[in-house]
């Protein structure tokens, strides 16, 4: 279970195509093996200036719940900065506390240079490298047929990996928000390597003008980590 976030959210474009506006909340269930596990939350913050960038600021959290809190707690907070005209990741600060494990992290992109600042440390990277935790956003405003050709680089502390994406169309889903039509994205190593834990994680895109992410597989060894969204404000 170590780093709830990461495994969960393993989420040029014209700024008014993108599907999402300020304030929009999304909630989330959280369950393990049919359990209730934690509740988690998706928000748009606002719109701030780095480094001379016009951003998204956007924010997951994640609380575990119930007899789950006092198994395996977990308080996990991921801010996240992405550029309004393209939706790179340009900076993300994590704070993880799950269990007895816990860790703070700062990480700040320049895609012109292709280097990541991750904690004081420098680290070359390919041009058009992604926080794994901005892909719920990132994903809703790409062009799904073109998603498995182009792939995508993540970073994740140092530790950087090129992606391929399994792609699955028209498939119903039913969560606490409603009934949708979803897109069904899984991401994979472009090696052919396992996750860790042999672990597989599927997002499903609802199919509408906004692109909710609305379901969230995690398969891992020991059970099946599913979020559901339960409710959407704005």
């Amino acid at each position: 279970m170590k780093s709830f976030i990461h495994l969960v959210l393993f989420s040029g474009f014209l700024f008014c195509n993108v599907p999402f506006r300020i304030g929009e909340t999304l909630y989330y269930n959280a369950s393990f093996g049919g359990i209730p596990a934690a509740s988690g939350i998706l928000k748009v913050v606002d719109k701030e200036k780095v480094n001379d960038k016009t951003t998204f600021h956007v924010q997951f959290t994640a609380k575990s719940k119930g007899l789950a809190n006092y198994i395996f707690p977990i308080d996990d907070e991921i801010n996240i900065w992405l550029t309004e005209d393209s939706l790179k990741t340009i900076k993300a600060i994590s704070k993880i506390n799950e269990g007895n494990y816990k860790a703070k992290r700062n990480v700040i992109i320049d895609h012109n240079k292709q280097i990541a600042i991750v904690n004081n440390d420098s680290i070359k990277i390919k041009s058009d490298t992604h926080s794994p935790y901005s892909l719920f956003y990132y994903y809703r405003n790409k062009d799904f047929t073109k998603v498995k050709k182009d792939g995508i680089n993540t970073i994740q502390g140092k530790k950087l990996t090129k992606l391929n994406i399994k792609i699955e169309n028209n498939i119903t889903v039913t969560v606490p928000a409603g009934k949708f039509m979803t897109t069904k994205l899984t991401p994979q190593k472009s090696n052919n390597q396992k996750f860790k834990n042999n672990g597989t994680m599927s997002i499903f895109f609802s199919n509408d003008k906004n692109r909710y992410p609305v379901l969230i597989w995690l398969k891992l060894k020991y059970g099946k980590l599913e979020l559901e969204l339960e409710k959407i404000t704005n």
